[in-house]
C-alpha cells in the first residue's frame, strides 16, 4: 500500500452559481444530487464531488461533462497516483462526520480534505478493483433501467385501458373510441363504462394495519422479525430493526403486497420480499380481487389529493375514514381477466429485478471493503461477479 495525503492525489475546485445557466443536457450537481440540467460544464472530465456543505457522506462521482454549484467541490483527479473511480470508492467508504468544521450545517474546508490520510494500492490494481466494482454498478443500474420500462408499460397499459377506457372490445377495437357504452356514475361524477362498478378499498383487498411494536424490543443484531418502517417502503428496504417477540402472521407481508406509508408523504409500493412485518402507521393491502399494479394506479390519484390537501406547516397522516372513503373501480369480468394475465407478469418481473438488484447492491458492499484491504483479490472478486444474478428480464417483450 502507498500512503498519501489527499493534496497528493486531487485538486479541490469551487463550483459555482447556476443561475445564469440556459436549459440544457448537463447535469448540475448540488450536495443532494443533480438540481437540474443546463448548457453548460464547469468541468468534462471525471471528477469526484466533495460536499462542502449539507450531507458529508453524499460524495459523489460523475464521468461526463457537469456543472456544480457552491454546496459541493468538484475535483481534478491526479490519474498518475489514483483511479477516480476507486478514489471515489474509497472516500464513500470513510466517516467523514469528525473533520465538520461548521458550528451548525454541517461543513468541510479544502484543508480539512486535503488533510486526509488515504492508502492506495499500485494504479493497475487499483484500476483492476474499479472494473469490478464499475461492472456491478452497470449490473444494477441495467435493472433499474429494465424496472422503469417495465413500470413505463404497465402504465402506460393502465391510461389507454382505464383512463381513457380505450380496451380492446369484443371485436378488438378501442372500447370508447368505437362508441362503447359510458354510463354516468354518481359517486365519481363522470362516466364509466357500461357494467362497471365502484368499490372502496376494504371491498377490493384485505386491509391490515401495522402491529404496534414498542422501541425498546427492537434490536439490531440481525436476529428476529424484520420490521418495515415508512421510511422502508419506496426503497424496498430492511432495516436494521427487527423484533424478537412472536408477531401474529396477519401482520406479515407478502411479496406483491401493496405497502401504503400513513404518515408524512404517504409512500406507496409493492413488497418485493417475504418474511417481514410490518410496522404501526402503515396499511398492506393484500388478497386483492384486482390486480395489484392496477390497484395501486387507482389509489394514487386519491393518496396524492390527500397529501396536497396537507398544510406545509403540518405532518399528513392517512386515516381509515380517509382508504373507507376510496373510490376504487372494478372492471367487467372479461376485462379483468385480460389484465390480470398482463400485470401480474409484469409485477412478478418487478419484483424478481428488484430483488436481483438488492443481491447486487450486498454483494457490492460486502466486496467494496475486502477488496480495498486486501482479503479478496481481484480474480475472486471476479469470480463472484460471474455467478451474480444476470438480469433475466427481457423488458421489451410483455
Amino acid at each position: 500500500m502507498n500512503s498519501y495525503k489527499l493534496k497528493d492525489l486531487l485538486s479541490i475546485k469551487n463550483g459555482k452559481d447556476h443561475k445564469e445557466l440556459n436549459d440544457g443536457n448537463i447535469p448540475v450537481f448540488g450536495s443532494g444530487g443533480i438540481m437540474r440540467y443546463g448548457d453548460q460544464a464547469i468541468f468534462e472530465d471525471e471528477s469526484i464531488l466533495l460536499p462542502r456543505k449539507g450531507t458529508l457522506s453524499n460524495i459523489q462521482y460523475v464521468n461526463e461533462p457537469f456543472w456544480t454549484v457552491d454546496t459541493i467541490y468538484y475535483s481534478v483527479v491526479n490519474k498518475k497516483l489514483a483511479n477516480p473511480f476507486y478514489l471515489f470508492n474509497y472516500l464513500k467508504s470513510l466517516d467523514l462526520s469528525n473533520l465538520n468544521s461548521g458550528t451548525g450545517v454541517p461543513s468541510m474546508t479544502f484543508n480539512s480534505y486535503y488533510d486526509l490520510h488515504v492508502k492506495l494500492p499500485d494504479l493497475p490494481i487499483q484500476k483492476s478493483i474499479a472494473k469490478v466494482l464499475s461492472d456491478l454498478d452497470a449490473k444494477i443500474e441495467l435493472n433499474n433501467r429494465i424496472n422503469r420500462e417495465l413500470e413505463a408499460m404497465a402504465k402506460t397499459l393502465y391510461d389507454y385501458w382505464f383512463v381513457q377506457f380505450d380496451f380492446p372490445n369484443k371485436q378488438g377495437k378501442p372500447y370508447k373510441s368505437s362508441g362503447g357504452k359510458m354510463v354516468y356514475n354518481v359517486e365519481l361524477k363522470r362516466e364509466i363504462p357500461e357494467g362497471w362498478e365502484v368499490k372502496n378499498i376494504f371491498q377490493c383487498s384485505k386491509v391490515q394495519y401495522g402491529f404496534p411494536f414498542s422501541t425498546e424490543n427492537f434490536n439490531t443484531e440481525g436476529t428476529g422479525f424484520p420490521v418495515i418502517r415508512i421510511r422502508d417502503i419506496l426503497e424496498n428496504s430492511i432495516s436494521n430493526f427487527s423484533f424478537e417477540q412472536n408477531i401474529d402472521e396477519k401482520y406479515l407481508i407478502k411479496k406483491g403486497d401493496i405497502l401504503v406509508g400513513m404518515d408524512g408523504n404517504f409512500h406507496i409500493n409493492y413488497w418485493a420480499k417475504d418474511g417481514c412485518f410490518l410496522n404501526q402507521r402503515a396499511v398492506k393491502l393484500s388478497e386483492t380481487i384486482l390486480p395489484n399494479i392496477y390497484l395501486k394506479y387507482q389509489i394514487e390519484p386519491f393518496i396524492k389529493l390527500r397529501e396536497k390537501s396537507v398544510s406545509r406547516t403540518t405532518v399528513g397522516h392517512l386515516s381509515d375514514k380517509d382508504l373507507r372513503s376510496s373510490s376504487i373501480i372494478i372492471p367487467s369480468k372479461e376485462v379483468l381477466s385480460s389484465i390480470s394475465s398482463i400485470y401480474n407478469d409484469l409485477l412478478k418481473r418487478m419484483i424478481q429485478t428488484i430483488n436481483e438488484n438488492q443481491q447486487l447492491t450486498e454483494l457490492r458492499d460486502w466486496l467494496l471493503p475486502m477488496l480495498m484491504n486486501g482479503q479478496v483479490t481481484v480474480k475472486e472478486a471476479e469470480e463472484r461477479l460471474s455467478m451474480a444474478a444476470e438480469p433475466s428480464v427481457e423488458y421489451k417483450k410483455v
